[in-house]
Parts: C-alpha cells; sequence; structure tokens
C-alpha cells in the first residue's frame, strides 16, 4: 500500500523580479521533507484555471499554508495592501475548513482583506528567507501529521467472501457474498452519509456494457442505505452474491422495490464492475474490480 501523503496548499506569492519567487520552493522543500505533499499554487487568470487548479487542489488539501507578502500601498499610508488571490484562496480554504497556519510580511496591514475576517492570526516575519524555517516549526507545533489523508478509498482482498443465508428469502437460500471495504483515512473526522452505487459494468467477453438502473447498494450488515464511516474506520460494502444453488447469476442486494434496477446478470462470464462511494462531506471514491461467476460456487470469484 502506498504511504499517505497529506496535501499541503501553499498560497505564496510569486512576484517575478522578487525574492517570493525562490520562497515557494524553499516551503515545499521543507514541507516533503517533513513528509508532507505540497502543492504550490499559481496565480489563475482564467475560470477554466480556478475550476480545474486552484479549485481542484484545495478541495482535495488536508492543510493550508497562508503566506501574505506586500502588494500596492493604500492611498495617504505607508502601509500596503495583501496578495489578493492568495486572499482568495485563504476564503476558500475557511469554506473547506482546512486547518491554516498564516504569516504576514511586515509592512502588510494587520488584519487586512479576509484575516481581519477570518481571525487567522497570522504570524509576522520581516526576512522571507527566514519563512521556511519558521514554517517547520510552525507545522511541528500546530500537530500537522503528514501521515493521513481527507479521503475515502476502497479496498477490495480478493480471498474474501461470505457464506451466509439470505433470511428476507422464501426457503433462506444460503449465498456467497463478495464485499468491498470502504476506509476513511481521516484520523479526526467521521465520513457522513456514505451511500454506494454501481457506476458502470462491462461484460468483458463482449467488450460490450451492461444496461441498468441506478439504486443504492446495501451496506454489509446494515438495514439502511447510507452509513457513517467513523475516523481511521472501515465499513464492508455487499459487492454482489451468488446463491449455492445457481452460482451462474450474479446478484446486487440494493434498495429498490422494482426488478427493472439492478437486475441479475447472468454468467458464465467475467464483468468488469465500477462502484461509487458518494459523502455529504468527503471526496467521491472510486474502484474497477473484476467480477467472475460460472457453473461451480467456486467459479465466482471478485478482484
Amino acid at each position: 500500500m502506498q504511504a499517505l501523503k497529506a496535501k499541503v496548499f501553499i498560497s505564496c506569492g510569486q512576484r517575478r523580479d522578487t525574492e517570493e519567487i525562490e520562497v515557494a520552493p524553499a516551503i515545499a522543500k521543507v514541507l516533503e521533507d517533513l513528509g508532507f505533499d505540497p502543492y504550490i499554487a499559481i496565480e489563475e487568470q482564467t475560470l477554466r484555471g480556478l475550476r480545474e487548479n486552484i479549485f481542484s487542489q484545495l478541495t482535495t488539501s488536508e492543510y493550508f499554508l497562508f503566506v501574505d507578502f506586500p502588494r500596492e500601498k493604500f492611498a495617504c499610508s505607508s502601509e500596503r495592501r495583501g496578495s489578493l488571490f492568495s486572499h482568495q484562496e485563504l476564503a476558500i480554504a475557511s469554506y473547506l475548513d482546512l486547518p491554516v497556519i498564516a504569516f504576514q510580511q511586515k509592512g502588510v496591514k494587520p488584519l487586512d482583506g479576509m484575516l481581519g475576517i477570518l481571525q487567522a492570526n497570522a504570524i509576522p516575519f520581516g526576512d522571507a528567507k527566514k519563512l521556511p524555517g519558521m514554517v517547520r516549526q510552525q507545522a511541528n507545533k500546530a500537530g500537522w501529521r503528514a501521515d493521513w489523508k481527507n479521503a475515502l478509498v476502497i479496498r477490495r482482498n480478493p480471498a474474501e467472501f461470505d457464506d451466509a443465508r439470505i433470511v428476507n428469502q422464501p426457503g433462506q437460500p444460503n449465498a456467497r457474498f463478495f464485499h468491498l471495504t470502504v476506509e476513511n483515512l481521516n484520523p479526526y473526522k467521521p465520513a457522513v452519509n456514505c451511500t454506494a452505487y454501481v457506476e458502470g459494468i462491462r461484460d468483458l467477453q463482449t467488450n460490450l456494457p451492461v444496461t441498468f438502473r441506478t439504486a443504492e447498494l446495501k451496506w454489509a450488515g446494515y438495514v439502511l442505505p447510507s452509513v457513517a464511516t467513523m475516523p481511521a474506520s472501515s465499513r464492508e460494502l455487499d459487492a454482489f452474491f451468488v446463491l449455492h444453488d445457481n452460482p451462474l447469476i450474479m446478484h446486487f442486494s440494493c434498495f429498490t422495490d422494482s426488478g427493472y434496477f439492478m437486475r441479475p446478470i447472468c454468467g458464465p462470464g467475467q464483468f468488469r464492475l465500477d462502484y461509487l462511494i458518494v459523502s455529504e462531506n468527503f471526496p467521491q471514491a472510486r474502484i474497477s474490480v473484476t467480477a467472475t461467476v460460472g457453473n461451480t460456487i467456486a467459479d465466482a470469484t471478485l478482484v
């Protein structure tokens, strides 16, 4: 498993022909040495750039580092305003509830812009060359950890399945259930209203998609469509099941009162199944797996 690395969004001016252009990479190097995954924000001039770069990177970051360099002077004052782009990014980070460490260079008007609204308690600095060392000190002081992500991941153990009787069906038939494990990588925050869907099905023998209608899938051992996944914890999802006395047919446990939704798939064959997890407060998670059904229960696999 790849080691977890918390992403730090670095909002730091990089005005050419100034020392700013050297500060951001030096800060990123310090954060890399601490085990983080740093992202240096670049000023975007287009809506597409904001959407695809800034917004995307902010929503997938665990921490926000704000560095406010001086810009133009205010009229009738020796003080200067701060960086407009950095203050806009700070506003978005606040909306996303990201932990923030803020620095402000001397000469910038205190509590100007978003700093005054959010009361971010910016740490003043003079010599920008000392910032990397100050970042290291403050990240340690704030207890920032690099070994986590604000994310859900879906995992599959190919050897895992459960044999159980389906008590709400006539005759209580014996079935083999295959599960996916949905893990919350955030050690602090629960993922609420996690709901699971099949996003796509493809017959790997014909390379054709299998049509279906969307329905919420069932979580293992739970009778409602949405669950909470506690911090640094996991929940199991019923990916599909096959009956012991009819293993050719793949069934989905889902919440629907109509046979037109998530119909059983008849084998024998191999199928690519694309699963999606949505949550009220986490980014979406996806996984593609290969399911096999055949003439015997031993032929049924999920890898």
